[in-house]
């Protein structure tokens, strides 16, 4: 990943933050609040994204368009990258995007239209990108699943960050030890 790319990731991810903290400043609501006691929620978070993984590890061994998109977003993500620049990465999108979608925003305009802002938000380039946005829509309404019953953005953060995460360094394995796939053996 270039240094650019991080240096533009924290300038977005920092602006979502600070649209959350307005949008939780004109509403009277705390966008950052972490929800119920910590342990539960992390544990939910973590248990989450272990399913959201697997998930999307079945997703890419099962379905020809998943690994071609990989194939061609990896130059421009993981190709190169250190693994702290990705888990920088992962942490800014997992707390930029659930303190906006969730912290701020699903309180005020609900689950359905949060989620299917979420899914804008991972909009591609041309038509081979949908299933991209489809499965973000669908991680918008697990995400605000979790905030609701965690009563906030502890689980949701945790959940997306770690999945990003797992999935970043993954990915970033995989093409390292001769493009294998995800998890098979090069």
């Amino acid at each position: 990943m270039a240094p650019r790319l991080l240096g533009t990731a924290t300038i977005f991810y920092g602006a979502l933050v600070l649209l959350a903290a307005a949008i939780g400043a004109l509403s009277g609501r705390n966008p950052f609040a972490p929800g119920g006691p910590f342990a539960p929620s992390f544990a939910l978070g973590v248990a989450t994204a272990c399913g959201t993984v697997a998930l999307g590890l079945l997703a890419y061994r099962t379905f020809g368009v998943f690994k071609k998109l990989s194939e061609e977003l990896a130059p421009l993500v993981v190709d190169g990258a250190r693994r702290r620049d990705l888990l920088i990465l992962a942490a800014l999108s997992g707390v930029g995007e659930e303190a906006l979608f969730r912290g701020a925003l699903q309180p005020e305009i609900g689950i359905v239209t949060t989620s299917l802002l979420f899914g804008a938000l991972h909009v591609g380039p041309d038509r081979r990108y949908l299933v991209w946005t489809l499965w973000a829509v669908g991680a918008g309404f697990l995400f605000g699943a979790l905030y609701g019953w965690a009563g906030g953005i502890l689980a949701p953060v945790v959940a997306h960050a770690l999945h990003n995460a797992v999935t970043l360094l993954l990915w970033r394995r995989s093409r390292s030890v001769g493009g294998a796939a995800f998890g098979e053996a090069a």
